[in-house]
């Protein structure tokens, strides 16, 4: 089976394209030794359960993070707290592209993240 065809076949949750702004911060004793302070990122896709983005800072695997989400049909954002599942760099230097699974979800966030989800003709 391709590495692709396994990837997929592991994941809980439909993704999609999402090419939006985010920002990360470290929490807790995961904060101690990194830059303190938001990360922007840029979104490369989302679902329910997590996001993949593109980082020009390599975060550690399991480092629990603040993720504050934008998208121009939310305006007031998207807030929830994640870890990273997996890091990859990419072919530029400096640039990291991250796997972060979503823990803490509340309602309001997970709503807005579905409608996010939705074909563009179904979200107004």
């Amino acid at each position: 089976m391709a590495a692709s065809e396994a990837e997929a076949d592991r994941r809980s949750y439909e993704r999609v394209s999402w090419d939006c702004h985010a920002r990360l911060m470290q929490l807790g004793s995961d904060a101690l030794g990194g830059a303190a302070g938001m990360h922007p990122v840029l979104g490369r896709n989302i679902s329910e359960g997590g996001l993949q983005v593109w980082a020009d800072r390599m975060f550690a695997v399991r480092s629990r993070l603040l993720v504050e989400m934008e998208a121009p049909e939310i305006p007031e954002g998207i807030q929830a707290v994640g870890s990273v599942a997996w890091v990859s760099p990419s072919t530029s230097e400096e640039r990291w592209l991250l796997g972060i699974e979503f823990s803490d979800v509340g309602e309001t966030a997970l709503a807005r993240i579905r409608s996010l989800l939705r074909p563009a003709d179904e979200r107004n």
